[in-house]
């Protein structure tokens, strides 16, 4: 477990609500000198479920040049998580740099067993970015005067209304069919996506929806079975099929809001994300390994294991093909958004790799599993090429970047500032960080269930089980 995710970590204080009007740009102490932005322009790339057991095969087969050519110009390293990787726990982690107990994010849906009891609803509500209790990033960076651009990050639905933020938020359905993957994505029809409200035009003409996805263009990923095959009849295979569609629909939505937007303006700030890498892969893992691996996977799920040869051609490549459609998009985006002066920054919530057979969940009988290092990538006009970052987490993130900006931490972030993109640990000793007690009208101490809810009866996933 990352040092930073500790027992000690239990002090009290209650939260602050998140209301827009209530951002307001701390006052530094008197004595304190803010220190000068180290990059004027910063671009965060979030991948989901990203590790470097996949990234570095990949990048040595050719798949992701992008994220390698990244790795090569720039410093590395694994990015710990915390129990139990859930997706948006971790990733509002990552833009404010707290954890759960502080921020109040927990699930997808407020009545899940990841919800502790106390922080659990009788009835199943879908988490929105009105439950998040801590100020993220962009509203930090807002109240400085400071612009952000967020498209599809994770709990920021419905869009927040801020001066200097341009964000398209993915709505999450919890019970609809478009509901493929829990984790939300672009809709023509779905109000409060986008802010500001005046941008949502130029949004819904790039938004690409599942229906409009042709086997053809599914093609890269998969040989769609027709209507009508018995592979239709294996458990979840349909829905698996329809998240195909779902999640390049996604992608695509991802890549056309992020440059439609930066073609009006240049932000101070990008944040986009990229999810395939955890959605496929939990899905059709499996089917990237050997044929006597699937079969004994079928096998222990106690499913048909005839069709194992066609399910090997139709579905190896699914894996690949995601990565290199996010480094083929992330590519692009860096293109557009990118300047001589600009940080680079590449981060996962966790890792994944393979999965004891059969995998323990039911409701994923071909995937793989979630690891708790994911990576992290920095690549910018001051950062060494080929370098290092060591013990990094997902909590260091927002106080790096507040500190690279020139703004101040808050002594209730969890996180510390990673040297290695600051000139290294003397460079920080010459130039400490700003500090300020808190964001929040009082500052979040307490950090409930702190190691995680449920809590963890299994070694770490340090590496493939």
């Amino acid at each position: 477990m990352h040092p930073l995710i500790c027992a000690s970590c239990l002090l009290f204080a209650a939260p602050a609500p998140n209301a827009p009007d209530a951002v307001a740009k701390p006052a530094a102490p008197a004595t304190a000198e803010a220190a000068p932005a180290a990059f004027p322009k910063v671009v965060v790339v979030g991948i989901d479920g990203a590790s470097w057991n996949l990234v570095d095969p990949y990048i040595a087969a050719g798949v992701t040049p992008t994220l390698g050519a990244l790795t090569r110009e720039g410093a590395r390293g694994e990015l710990a998580s915390f129990w139990p990787l859930r997706t948006p726990q971790v990733w509002t982690s990552v833009v404010t740099g707290k954890l759960p107990g502080q921020h109040g994010i927990w699930d997808h849906v407020s009545n899940s067993a990841y919800n502790p009891p106390p922080f659990r609803t009788a009835k199943r509500k879908a988490v929105t970015s009105r439950e998040r209790r801590s100020k993220a990033l962009w509203q930090l960076l807002d109240a400085a005067g400071l612009s952000s651009l967020v498209v599809g990050w994770i709990s920021t639905y419905p869009a927040e209304q801020l001066p200097h933020l341009a964000m398209a938020a993915p709505a999450l359905f919890a019970s609809d069919k478009r509901q493929s993957s829990i984790k939300g994505t672009f809709w023509r029809d779905v109000p409060e996506q986008v802010s500001p409200a005046t941008l949502w035009p130029d949004v819904q003409r790039v938004i690409v929806e599942p229906s409009q996805i042709s086997d053809a263009e599914l093609a890269p990923f998969a040989e769609v079975p027709p209507a009508g095959s018995p592979i239709y009849g294996l458990p979840f295979m349909e829905r698996y099929v329809y998240a195909l569609r779902w999640s390049l629909a996604r992608a695509r939505s991802v890549e056309a809001i992020t440059a439609a937007l930066a073609a009006r303006s240049t932000p101070d700030v990008a944040l986009f994300y990229f999810q395939c890498s955890d959605s496929l892969l939990h899905r059709f893992w499996i089917f990237k390994e050997s044929e006597a691996a699937i079969d004994a996977r079928l096998r222990g799920h106690k499913i048909r294991t005839d069709l194992v040869p066609e399910l090997k051609r139709r579905f190896g490549r699914v894996a690949d093909a995601c990565y290199r459609d996010i480094d083929e998009r992330v590519g692009r985006l860096l293109t557009q958004l990118r300047g001589p002066e600009t940080l680079v920054l590449v981060v996962s919530d966790h890792g994944f790799g393979d999965a004891p057979v059969p995998h323990p969940s039911r409701d994923e009988p071909y995937g793989g599993n979630h690891r708790d290092l994911g990576l992290i990538i920095a690549a910018g006009p001051q950062i060494p090429a080929g370098s290092t970052i060591a013990d990094a987490s997902v909590l260091d993130v927002t106080p790096t970047l507040l500190h690279l900006l020139g703004q101040p931490v808050g002594d209730d972030m969890r996180g510390k500032i990673l040297p290695e993109l600051v000139g290294g640990a003397e460079a920080l000793r010459a130039r400490p960080p700003t500090r300020v007690p808190s964001f929040e009208a009082v500052p979040q101490l307490e950090a409930p269930f702190a190691e995680g809810y449920p809590p963890r009866k299994k070694r770490p996933l340090a590496v493939d089980q």
